[in-house]
């Protein structure tokens, strides 16, 4: 693996080399031989001889293969930041070996992002870029974007604690929808809300090219319209989106995983959970959906109906501990009968009761012998819980399904207090010989 030097552009060195020299009460003119400076000021010649030393550094660095390039550098240095660039733009041995480049602490000028997009386009190589505690105004992100357009060879651009805002997500927005190389796209600790969100998932609408997204926001409001839109285009898009509110760092909110086809949501508002559960109606790019203590309600559980009589291609579902009652519960169970690729449902840990139960074990199970089961796909599913209670209902329907059912083989009934000891000898008592039911009963029996 090529191993990366990062080097680091101070302007506390260079400022101290500058001091010395001025109070030397010496007078020197230097011309560059690329037309770099020509001044008598002797900032110029201490600054023509750092560069120097830097590019010949880098050009020894190059030849090793370690190819990245950190630069810092304050506001007060801008006019040699300009020159920087521009040599940097200039110097044939930078433009073919540089792969990475990164910007910390840099508040941005026009002069300097024009010489950067002049860098960019000179050099073949750069496939990573990033801006970390940089400062742009709406003049020079603009001028950015505008280069992200134009570029065809960068493929990963980190943007950290650059206040861009939701104007900013625009903007990057608007590039990549028009860039078709950029594969990578990080915003962290930005406040792009709600409005960059859509933004930036209109643009994922229209970017088939993009194939990471990592999103750190102070508002977990912004992870439902960027998931519902890499959903309900199909994209093979890996997406991590973490929150930090309640001063919380780290905070996970969703994940998509398309190598594994796993969608998981860790915390959700309820028109957010709603969306995301459209989205998936023609979905076929997940195949396991994990909500798991996500609080649900009815009218989630109406939406998902439809996604459970539309999808073909999800085959696990949990939403365990999501405080869905029975009326949520009824809702999942219609779309069952007409569901064709769930194998596994996660219900344990919910609110429901008997009426739940019944509904839910109804597509499973036979009343006659001339009536067919509605839903032979299903293969396991689980339910109970602390604050669930079967009853006798619940109990009845339980029996019912296990002496009739054809498809599933593995049934868990998780913790719960209204059944008791010879209830489950008449559960045991139901199973049919051919069928090979695996059952898990609560700890307490």
């Amino acid at each position: 693996m090529e191993k990366k030097r990062w080097f680091l552009l101070e302007e506390r060195n260079l400022n101290e080399k500058i001091s010395k020299e001025s109070n030397g009460d010496q007078t020197r003119t230097s011309e560059s031989s690329n037309g770099f400076f020509k001044s008598s000021n002797p900032k110029a010649s201490i600054l023509k001889t750092f560069l120097s030393t830097f590019l010949t550094r880098l050009q020894a660095v190059t030849k090793k293969q370690r190819n990245s390039i950190n630069i810092n550098i304050s506001k007060d240095n801008l006019s040699y930041f300009s020159n920087i660039l521009s040599d940097l733009g200039t110097a044939k041995n930078i433009q073919s070996s540089l792969t990475n480049l990164e910007f910390h602490r840099v508040e941005w000028g026009l002069e300097q992002v024009v010489y950067l997009g002049i860098l960019l386009q000179n050099s073949s190589n750069i496939n990573h870029l990033g801006f970390r505690l940089n400062r742009f105004n709406k003049e020079c992100l603009s001028e950015l974007c505008e280069v992200l357009k134009r570029n065809r060879v960068i493929k990963e651009i980190l943007i950290s604690e650059s206040s861009i805002g939701p104007a900013g997500a625009s903007l990057v927005a608007s590039a990549l929808r028009v860039n078709e190389s950029l594969e990578e796209l990080q915003i962290w600790e930005d406040s792009i809300g709600s409005k960059g969100a859509e933004e930036l998932s209109k643009m994922i609408e229209v970017n088939s090219t993009l194939k990471l997204l990592t999103i750190f926001d102070s508002q977990p409001i912004t992870a439902a319209s960027l998931i519902s839109a890499v959903l309900a285009r199909n994209r093979a898009m890996e997406v991590h989106i973490w929150s930090g509110e309640n001063g919380e760092r780290n905070s996970k909110v969703v994940e998509f995983v398309p190598g594994n086809s796993t969608l998981r949501i860790y915390r959700l508002h309820l028109s957010g959970s709603e969306r995301v559960a459209c989205s998936l109606g023609w979905n076929s790019t997940v195949k396991s959906l994990d909500m798991t203590g996500v609080r649900l309600k009815s009218r989630w559980a109406k939406e998902f109906r439809w996604v459970l009589e539309q999808n073909r291609s999800l085959k696990e579902v949990r939403l365990s501990k999501t405080s869905l009652k029975d009326k949520g519960v009824v809702y999942v169970a219609a779309g069952l009968f007409k569901n064709q690729s769930l194998e596994s449902l996660y219900l344990d840990g919910n609110w429901f009761g008997g009426i739940g139960v019944e509904h839910l074990l109804c597509p499973l199970s036979r009343f006659s012998a001339l009536q067919y089961q509605a839903n032979i796909t299903l293969k396991s599913v689980t339910f109970g819980g602390g604050k669930a209670k079967i009853g006798r209902d619940g109990l009845a329907s339980i029996i019912q399904m296990l002496t009739t059912n054809e498809s599933v083989i593995k049934l868990g009934i998780y913790d719960d207090e209204s059944l008791r000891a010879d209830d489950f000898v008449k559960i045991f008592k139901s199973f049919r010989e051919e069928c090979d039911f695996e059952i898990f009963v609560p700890a307490r029996l």
